[in-house]
């Protein structure tokens, strides 16, 4: 009798613990969903107030103890929207303060799950913004940058944001150093192909990026201006907003870059 009350002791507290740990699972699910949503909304108008805001709801979720390391990766990308704040009011300060942030923080994702690709996108993008402040270290910046362009392609060479980042690069590279709409206008093609047969692991994986491309695509058909660029810019541009409305990139600023050329 007393062998079958032990049974029942165990089976029960098993069922408990199995329990808790399915509410645990269901709290942070909901607190991710939460805070991924509210990030995205900040980073759409790269509002400072928010973006602090949602950084520090993904730091109380790291408190729950599960998956840091994709935890850690969206404070990483919130500092990464608090340095382009910087840029916006170029403030070298403030991209530095939150760019060197951004790093450290991402390096912690990366130890936690060396096999995450998209951390790696994400520290080549911060490394980029390095180029702001302290452009005397090239050397140090370049084999950075090198180092995690290297780690996403033995992972997951065909990830659109990876591509998306390297686009941008040299997009804003001048001509003369290799860089220039020549040189990105593919890449922004190659990118927006991969976003569109593209499917996250899950909804909790890094989604972003595809308006931004679209956007980066459009200022090339803009810049380049040969005949027919004009409607093409133009169909782009209605197709981002259709990925995302709220875009504060594509309404505020490739909008208006395309306003100044149809003036």
């Amino acid at each position: 009798m007393k062998t079958k009350i032990q049974i029942a002791v165990l089976i029960f507290t098993a069922l408990c613990l199995a329990a808790n740990s399915s509410k645990a699972s269901d709290d942070f699910e909901k607190a991710m969903l939460k805070a991924k949503a509210n990030l995205k909304t900040a980073m759409n108008t790269v509002d400072v107030a928010k973006l602090t805001k949602v950084r520090g709801e993904f730091e109380r979720i790291l408190q729950l103890k599960e998956m840091p390391w994709l935890v850690n990766y969206y404070i990483a990308y919130a500092d990464y929207g608090l340095a382009m704040s910087g840029m916006e009011s170029s403030n070298t300060d403030v991209i530095k303060k939150y760019t060197q942030s951004g790093i450290n923080v991402i390096n912690k994702s990366i130890e936690e799950n060396p096999d995450f690709a998209d951390a790696f996108v994400l520290l080549e993008a911060l490394n980029f913004n390095r180029w702001q402040y302290e452009s005397d270290k090239m050397q140090d910046i370049m084999s950075a940058t090198q180092s995690a362009d290297a780690s996403v392609k033995a992972l997951e060479p065909e990830n659109p944001r990876y591509v998306l980042v390297n686009a941008v690069s040299h997009y804003w590279t001048p001509e003369q150093f290799g860089g220039g709409v020549k040189v990105a206008m593919p890449e922004f093609e190659k990118a927006k192909t991969l976003f569109e047969k593209r499917v996250e692991k899950g909804p909790l994986y890094p989604d972003w990026g595809q308006e931004m491309n679209l956007g980066y695509l459009a200022l090339c058909y803009i810049k380049r201006n040969d005949d027919g660029d004009k409607v093409k810019a133009k169909s782009i541009i209605d197709e981002a907003l259709k990925v995302n409305p709220d875009s504060g990139f594509i309404k505020e600023y490739v909008q208006k870059e395309y306003d100044k050329v149809e003036k």
